[in-house]
């Protein structure tokens, strides 16, 4: 018994091709990649409510809406839009209601269908917010160029639409 625990102990530490996953260096860089995009959206998640006293959801979602700020976006739409469950974006949308910022209204073309729009006071709250993001933004992409950021953004925008297809398959 106590041979086998060395043995499984000695496993986990072996090489990854004793292990029988046999990496490429593009196998690699694709595992780092992955792994810095969720460090990265981990890290950002935790530092908006500190820098801009909101969260990243929220700040989204208030961005979202102000597309249209007079028509405002469906339900549906705006949980496909933002990628998100509609459990999630209901949850954030209740605390939302409660300090004033958005509301849901009947559409006026389907009963059944609910819009979302921003308040006068969501109104204030993103232009307030979106001004303090940008300078967030800023601070955090001082390092790279304008080609770098737009690089990252089309391959994340890539790598986005590949999950999408990955889950239709």
């Amino acid at each position: 018994m106590q041979r086998r625990a060395k043995k499984a102990a000695i496993d986990r530490t072996a090489p990854k091709q004793a292990r029988g996953v046999a990496m490429t260096p593009r196998d690699e860089l694709n595992n780092r990649l992955i792994f810095r995009l969720f460090q990265t959206a981990n890290l950002y998640q935790s530092s908006t409510p500190r820098e801009l006293d909101v969260s990243a959801v929220q700040g989204v979602l208030l961005g979202a809406l102000y597309r249209d700020v007079d028509r405002g976006m469906s339900f549906s739409d705006l949980c496909g839009y933002l990628a998100v469950s509609r459990q999630n974006l209901d949850a954030v949308l209740k605390r939302l209601e409660g300090i004033g910022l958005v509301e849901r209204i009947e559409s006026e073309a389907d009963r059944r269908v609910k819009i979302v729009r921003l308040t006068r006071g969501g109104v204030a709250a993103w232009l307030d917010l979106h001004a303090r993001s940008l300078e967030f933004f800023r601070k955090i992409t001082a390092t790279l160029s304008a080609a770098e950021v737009e690089a990252c953004a089309d391959a994340l925008a890539k790598i986005g639409r590949a999950l999408k297809a990955s889950r239709k398959a």
